[in-house]
């Protein structure tokens, strides 16, 4: 859906997507218009350049080292789509999952920090839904490696 709206800059009268037109807080008829408008009128707070302002680029390595789990899960979404896994879970539905065994490695049982293992993997043509995953420790996901073992034929190997 098309909306209608005045330039910031020269004042013409433009269209955009009601989506883009949404997240934007200035609305510009072309490149040029926005370009002039950034070098003339752009209050210096906004700009990050300024003294004492953040860059996007410090901005975006904060939030990175604040939220490294969310990172992480965002990381493992992104492959998988990229796999053509279909289905997806959330960053809840992991943690419930590592609680719910206790924040223990299916396979060795010790607690240690957990990795999400995917019984049928990606590569495989396994999902990316919470079903097909299971908690492992870095080390025995990385034993596991690419084949299908689902966690309690592996206590049982263990044993």
């Amino acid at each position: 859906m098309q909306i209608e709206f005045n330039c910031d800059m020269c004042g013409k009268l433009s269209s955009d997507r009601k989506s883009h037109y949404k997240r934007k807080k200035r609305h510009f008829c072309s490149m040029s218009c926005y370009a002039e408008f950034r070098k003339t009128k752009l209050p210096k707070n906004e700009q990050h350049a300024w003294k004492g302002g953040v860059t996007p680029y410090e901005a975006h390595r904060r939030y990175v080292k604040k939220n490294p789990k969310r990172i992480s899960h965002l990381k493992a979404r992104r492959y998988a789509r990229e796999k053509g896994a279909e289905g997806n879970h959330t960053l809840e539905e992991w943690q419930y999952l590592c609680i719910k065994h206790d924040n223990k490695c299916v396979f060795c049982r010790e607690a240690k920090k957990l990795t999400k293992d995917h019984i049928v993997p990606l590569s495989k043509g396994g999902s990316d839904y919470i079903t097909n995953i299971q908690p492992m420790c870095r080390n025995c996901n990385s034993k596991k490696h690419i084949h299908i073992y689902e966690y309690p034929e592996l206590l049982e190997a263990k044993s």
